[in-house]
């Protein structure tokens, strides 16, 4: 019996070869237009119209990993609204940490609030008047949005 005959020599047709390097090409060129021409993706961060609820937090980073969460009061001092404990609020966590180094990409403190938002649809967004980055939590989805809604709730109703 003998061993079937192996080998590493691939031949891959020239016309094959031909067409994936004119798709790339086209795809490449495509994408380029698209971003240079200042067309606007399809798929867009909604405008935040019919605001059910907002607010404007801070957050500091506390002692043993916590994460306090501060209402920002015009005229007077910032009011706790939540502590995020260690180990707990991983995906909030995350946006801010992400959001944190577009500010310091930009020379900005962290002393500016974050708004969190939350339209009439159930969509909830952050947003950062800071760097003018906003982003839809919807994408993340039902947990995250919740995760950024409880700390609407926690901050009570207002004077």
């Amino acid at each position: 019996m003998t061993a079937p005959h192996h080998h590493h020599d691939i031949k891959i047709p020239r016309s094959v070869l031909i067409g994936f390097g004119l798709l790339l090409a086209g795809v490449v060129t495509a994408v380029a237009i698209f971003r240079f021409s200042g067309m606007e993706p399809l798929a867009q961060v909604p405008e935040p119209d019919n605001i059910v609820d907002q607010r404007q937090l801070r957050f500091i980073d506390g002692g043993g990993g916590t994460v306090e969460v501060f209402e920002v009061n015009a005229g007077a001092n910032d009011l706790l609204v939540h502590v995020i404990e260690s180990g707990d609020g991983g995906f909030v966590r995350g946006v801010l940490r992400s959001m944190a180094r577009a500010r310091r990409a930009q020379g900005i403190d962290d002393e500016h609030p974050f708004i969190v938002i939350q339209l009439a649809s159930g969509t909830v967004l952050l947003e950062d008047p800071a760097t003018e980055q906003r982003i839809d939590l919807q994408a993340f989805g039902p947990a995250s949005i919740e995760a950024f809604k409880t700390l609407l709730v926690d901050a009570g109703p207002r004077q």
